[in-house]
Formats: structure tokens, C-alpha cells, sequence
């Protein structure tokens, strides 16, 4: 086992109270509105973990994925029909990401509010690993190719008219 096993996020009980109003504090408490920021602020951070997972997802593997919170937060994986969710879920965890799979069959993998960038980037490199090992898929090379700002625009037009003049020159020879 290397280094620390990333696990996912235990939803506290105060979460699903303050969601549904059950919550109460005496009147001159301000622990409840202070729980109640605290809260929100940890669901923001939570969606951003998920938001860069997603992408990280999406651009190297083409799969996507949802964010779960219940009683654990997961990201739960949109695997291609026919794909061996058990082995899949067995070696992301053995990637050091808790992985398990829900009662969909789908597979889970951990996020928390409170993994580093580090973390986030673990994340993302182990489920991409296994993906792409065990599945043999990718993001297509030509959605992965499209130059995205005017410089990398630029640079693809000048390296295409390159490859078109090589390949005329070696037509004329």
C-alpha cells in the first residue's frame, strides 16, 4: 500500500437536518446559522472537487460521471454496457481511492471537501488508469486534438500547412 488511502466523505447527520428544517438552536445560539454556513460552504467546495473531477474524466477517458452525497460523497461513473463494474470498483480502490460499487451496479469513487489539489489529481490519474487498462478507452483523439485558445488555433493551422507542403514536396520528388 503507497502512501495514504483517499476515502470519501461522511455526510453528517446535522446535514440532512438543516436540509430538511429539522434543525433547532435557542433563540440567542448563533451555532445553527454558523453550522448552517459552514455546510453551505463545504457543498460548494464539494462541487467544485466533483466539477474537476469531472473534467478530468471527460478529457482523458470520455467517461462522465454524476456527484452522489448521502450518507458518503461519491462521483458515480457512467461505464459503457457490458463493463465489469466489480473489477473496475476492486482496482480503483487498490489505486489507494476508496471505490465501491451502489445498488445500481455503478462504480463509486470518493471525493471529500477536504482533499488538496494533490488529492483531486490522485483522484482523477487512478480512475483514468484503470479505465483506460482494463477498458482500452479514451477521449477521442480528434475531440482531444481541437486546439481550444487562438494560440493553440494558430499554431495547429501553421503545423497543418507544414505537413500539406512536406507531403506535396515529396509528391513532386
Amino acid at each position: 500500500m503507497r502512501g495514504t488511502k483517499l476515502t470519501a466523505w461522511r455526510v453528517p447527520p446535522l446535514w440532512k437536518n438543516l436540509q430538511a428544517g429539522e434543525a433547532s438552536a435557542p433563540g440567542n445560539s448563533k451555532v445553527l446559522a454558523n453550522q448552517r454556513h459552514l455546510l453551505e460552504a463545504t457543498r460548494a467546495t464539494l462541487d467544485m472537487v466533483f466539477a474537476d473531477v469531472r473534467e478530468g474524466l471527460r478529457e482523458t477517458v470520455g467517461v462522465d460521471c454524476e456527484l452522489v452525497v448521502n450518507e458518503l460523497c461519491s462521483v458515480a461513473l457512467k461505464l459503457p454496457e457490458g463493463t465489469d463494474t466489480e473489477t473496475v470498483a476492486r482496482a480503483i480502490d487498490l489505486e489507494n481511492i476508496e471505490a465501491w460499487l451502489d445498488e445500481n451496479n455503478n462504480v463509486n469513487i470518493a471525493v471529500n471537501p477536504w482533499y488538496s489539489t494533490k488529492d483531486v489529481d490522485q483522484t482523477v490519474l487512478s480512475a483514468v488508469k484503470v479505465i483506460h487498462v482494463l477498458l482500452g478507452i479514451h477521449a477521442s483523439d480528434a475531440e482531444a486534438l481541437q486546439p481550444k485558445t487562438f494560440g493553440q488555433k494558430l499554431v495547429a493551422s501553421i503545423a497543418e500547412i507544414m505537413q500539406i507542403q512536406t507531403s506535396v514536396e515529396k509528391k513532386r520528388n
